[in-house]
């Protein structure tokens, strides 16, 4: 009879202990998530905005030689295309560009029709681009082609291209000043109350709009516009900060 009174007493001692146990536990558990409320709900969300210009400094040129043939007269097709391009590669090599820089692709054939629909000849084109620093040459001979019409060259397709070699770091330091313009601005909507602005519990950046100065053009998974050598290139960054 001792013995199970002891063990009566020893029961509901455990029982008692769990039920503390249980209570610290679940005091412990409402005060998580009491602080998460109000961590919640002690923030000020906001979105920041950068925006610097650049200059290309690095140009594409895309050419595209074409000729028409006979029949019977391919092969001359053929050379007049290559005399053009030899002619246009030592040109280029004067003003400093490197055979390196110039990408040249096989000529292609394809049949020409007549109304009848015979086939009356051939047209052959060859693409080249030439990818270099030296900008201002570049441009010197696609925008202002007296030399190369000088040397019987012209083009059926002529094109450029601008890009950035520095985009990478461009980019890392707009994300940076559009995190500090996040804060500056939550620390105006504040001002008046009191608080400030602590620290930044979440942010999430934009895409990038890389597009020519003063256009308005935006695309919602980013642009990067490649016909203007002068350049703007935007960011936004959306942050919250906790109310201090």
């Amino acid at each position: 009879m001792e013995k199970e009174k002891k063990q009566d007493i020893y029961s509901l001692k455990t029982s008692f202990l769990l039920l503390g146990l249980s209570i610290i536990v679940a005091a412990m558990v409402f005060g998580f998530f009491f602080y998460q409320t109000r961590v919640s709900r002690d923030y000020v969300q906001v979105v920041g905005a950068a925006t610097e210009g650049f200059e290309s400094d690095i140009v594409k040129w895309n050419i595209t030689f074409e000729e028409n043939t006979d029949l019977v007269n391919i092969r001359d097709g053929y050379r007049n295309i290559q005399e053009k391009r030899d002619r246009l590669i030592a040109i280029l090599k004067i003003q400093g560009i490197t055979e390196e820089d110039i990408n040249i692709n096989p000529i292609t054939t394809q049949k020409r029709w007549n109304r009848d629909g015979e086939v009356v000849g051939y047209a052959l084109n060859q693409l080249l681009f030439i990818i270099s620093s030296e900008v201002e040459e570049i441009e010197g001979l696609a925008l202002n082609p007296d030399e190369l019409l000088d040397q019987n060259i012209f083009f059926q397709i002529s094109s450029l291209e601008y890009f950035y070699s520095g985009i990478d770091t461009l980019k890392k330091n707009l994300l940076a000043l559009a995190t500090r313009n996040a804060r500056e601005r939550a620390e105006m909507i504040l001002q008046e109350s009191g608080h400030q602005a602590g620290k930044m519990i979440w942010s999430q950046a934009g895409v990038f709009q890389i597009i020519e100065p003063y256009s308005t053009e935006v695309q919602s998974y980013g642009m990067y516009n490649t016909s203007s050598r002068k350049k703007e290139i935007k960011v936004t960054v959306h942050a919250q900060f906790l109310v201090q």
